[in-house]
This record gives C-alpha cells, sequence and structure tokens, in this order.
C-alpha cells in the first residue's frame, strides 16, 4: 500500500510540475481589430488614401464625358472631332494608368500597414507574457473553452492605444 501512495504521489508530483510549466494565455484578436483606436487610425488613413483616388478618378470619369458628349455636337469640323477623339483616347489611357496606380498604391498601403500593425500586436504579445511568464499565447477565437482568467486582450488593447 505504501508503493501505490509513493507512486500516486510521485504521478500527482509529476502532473502538478506539468501544469504549472504549461502557462499560457490567449488574445481575442476580433476584440483587437475591432476595438483598438490605433487600428482605426490606420483604417482610416487607408480610407483617406482610397477617397483621394476615387475623387481624382471620378473627377477624369466626368472631364471624359463631356469630352464624348462635345465630340456628339454636329457642329464641329472633321479635324475638330479627330482632334476630341485624340483627347478622348488620351484621357481614357490616364483614366486606366490612374485607376492601376490606385490600385497598386492601396494594395500596397493596406500591406504596409496591416504588417506594422501585426508586428506593433506581436511585439506587444511578446512583452506582456515575457512579463508574466507565459509561455504560450493563442487566439482566444481557435479555443473552444478558455478560462477568462487567461485572457489578455485588454492588456494588449491598452498597450497598443498607448
Amino acid at each position: 500500500m505504501e508503493g501505490i501512495m509513493k507512486k500516486f504521489f510521485a504521478l500527482m508530483t509529476l502532473i502538478a510540475g506539468i501544469s504549472f510549466s504549461l502557462d499560457f494565455a490567449c488574445v481575442d484578436t476580433n476584440k483587437v481589430i475591432r476595438e483598438s483606436k490605433f487600428i482605426a487610425k490606420a483604417q482610416t488613413e487607408l480610407r483617406k488614401e482610397l477617397e483621394k483616388y476615387q475623387k481624382l478618378i471620378q473627377e477624369k470619369q466626368k472631364k471624359l464625358e463631356a469630352l464624348k458628349k462635345s465630340l456628339e455636337s454636329k457642329a464641329l469640323s472633321e479635324k475638330a472631332k479627330e482632334k476630341k477623339a485624340k483627347e478622348i483616347e488620351q484621357l481614357e489611357d490616364e483614366l486606366r494608368k490612374l485607376q492601376v496606380e490606385a490600385q497598386s498604391k492601396l494594395s500596397r498601403k493596406k500591406a504596409e500597414l496591416e504588417k506594422m500593425v501585426f508586428d506593433k500586436v506581436i511585439k506587444i504579445v511578446e512583452s506582456t507574457a515575457k512579463k508574466k511568464k507565459i509561455k504560450a499565447v493563442f487566439d482566444c477565437n481557435s479555443m473552444l473553452y478558455w478560462d477568462k482568467k487567461i485572457d489578455i486582450t485588454n492588456e494588449v488593447l491598452k498597450e497598443l492605444d498607448k
């Protein structure tokens, strides 16, 4: 009986040691994205860039429509019609180039902002984990169950929005 008790005690000690070495936490990334002022600022910056390009494109489209309407005028000579047609062709080319440029720059800007945000969040998570001696941090959204005590989302949000 004493041997069984020693084995049981040894097993319980081993299990207790394992449970202490498995310190982990989770971060609700959806909440971070939804509530962070830092991320909202980055999204606003991207939105402003998008609006700037939309305005430029709309201006060129209006100019193009006006040129096309003036081309339909019966008062224009053949030479004037040819000139307008070339202007239209040139403006359509400018418009296509502007759309490609806008899409390219916005994609690049979005990728830069996402990387900046991701890097900052990772740095904060690592820093928080080291301070609290946490060995692993998971996304709360990928866990089926977690005790709210291991959720460090609010700490990450607070640090991110400093």
